[in-house]
């Protein structure tokens, strides 16, 4: 019963996964995956902004509502390969 209330959270939480993560996000960050990106029909987005916008911290909530909602089965992300270690760092947080 559990599992089943956290898989539907979303529905009466519209930010569920800002809830569950704990970050500080910045209303730019909101607008583009609550408002943008996630009422899109077609989930493919590029992600593209100016150093220190907060891309990390769009694609993380992103990603984790897609994986809370379930319409992914996966997900590709690049990135310049100097870059490979922080990002799964910041994925993993």
């Amino acid at each position: 019963m559990w599992s089943l209330r956290v898989r539907l959270a979303y529905t009466h939480d519209r930010q569920f996964a800002v809830s569950l993560s704990g970050i500080r996000t910045l209303p730019h960050q909101i607008e583009a995956v609550y408002q943008r990106m996630l009422p899109q029909p077609c989930l493919r987005f590029l992600l593209a902004d100016d150093p220190g916008a907060g891309k990390s911290i769009m694609a993380g909530l992103l990603l984790k509502e897609l994986k809370l909602r379930e319409p992914v089965e996966r997900v590709l992300i690049l990135c310049p390969a100097p870059l490979t270690v922080q990002w799964q760092d910041e994925m993993l947080r």
